[in-house]
Order: structure tokens, then sequence, then C-alpha cells
């Protein structure tokens, strides 16, 4: 009996932990798909689907840890291809591109200024940081800002919406590499 009551213990010190934990800093894992427009086009054609967005090998994965409600560390890794006859650059592209990024930001949750986080359905951001894009093998650097918006499915669960500006800060692909990414993913609290 006693040895019973020990456990029931135990199992209550750890799962109040675990809720604590995931209050207020949580780790956050997404998984979703991405779209790259990288057509030079600044915002002229930003709707443009059929000519600019490229939508092949859609991968996005994401890892977040979550400080204090307000503010989140995040690195992610995208997979794309630059399809044949899309623009890049304001250049029709007369081959295949892979693509492949790494990106490690800092977000704020700026909707947590006026509502409460933990009772709110939905959480506005901004997000900036450094990208490593691969186009094929050559590595661009970019300077990353951008904003999201997360959307309450579940107690745990929440449908993110996000945009990123990346703007090359240094030569090695031509056009110089200035491009769009945005993205729809499922993330979920740990």
């Amino acid at each position: 009996m006693i040895l019973t009551r020990l456990l029931l213990l135990v199992l209550f010190v750890i799962k109040t932990t675990f809720v604590y934990t995931q209050e207020n800093d949580p780790w956050v894992l997404g998984i979703g798909i991405n779209v790259v427009d990288n057509s030079g086009s600044r915002f002229d054609e930003l709707l443009d689907i059929k000519d600019n967005w490229n939508l092949s090998r859609l991968l996005k994965t994401t890892v977040e840890k979550r400080f204090e409600y307000d503010y989140g560390i995040e690195l992610s890794m995208s997979v794309n291809e630059f399809i044949r006859g899309k623009k890049i650059n304001s250049i029709s592209n007369s081959e295949t591109v892979n693509y492949f990024a790494i990106d490690l930001m800092v977000k704020n949750y700026t909707s947590n200024y006026w509502q409460d986080p933990r009772h709110a359905w939905y959480t506005g951001y901004i997000i900036g940081g450094w990208g490593g894009n691969f186009f094929n093998s050559v590595i661009n650097n970019t300077l990353n800002i951008g904003f999201g918006i997360n959307i309450k499915l579940g107690l745990y669960m929440w449908l993110n919406f996000q945009t990123l500006g990346k703007f090359s800060i240094d030569n090695n692909t031509p056009g110089n590499a200035n491009h769009l990414q945005h993205s729809i993913s499922m993330v979920f609290w740990l």
C-alpha cells in the first residue's frame, strides 16, 4: 500500500512538472509545406503562382524552444525545387535547381502584448535571423525577416502560417538570390 501511494505521488509530481513546463517553456515541433518565390519581381507579382511559385518537394520541419510565452528560438529546415520554366531573378529557369534551406531565427510573439496567451485562439509573431540557402550546391547566406500566425486547433496543436523575406548577405548566386518563402505547418507543443 505504501509503495502504491509513493508511486502515485511520484506520478503526480512528474505530471505536474510536465504540464508546468508545457505551459511556460515548451518545446514546439512542426511539419509542413513551403513554397519559394525567387522571381525577382519584388512586390509586383506576389500572387503569380503559375510563373513564380516553386511547388515541388515541399517539406518543411521546425524545432522551437519557447521562453515565457513571448519569445522563441527556432531552427527550421526546408526542401524545395525550382522547376524548369519558372522565373528565377526575372529570368526563365532553363534547368531544375534543388533548394535546401536551414534557418536559425528568433521569434517575438507580439500578440501577447494585447491578449492573454493562455486563453488566446491565435498568436501572432515577428521572426528574424540567419538563413543558409543552398541552390544546388552553392550556399547563399541570408538575413531573414518575416511574420506569422498560429491558430489553435487543440490543447497542444496549432496551425501555422508564415512568410519570410530572405535577403542575401553575400553574392554567391545570380541576382543576389533575395527571395520569399511561405509555409503552412502543423505545430505541436511538447
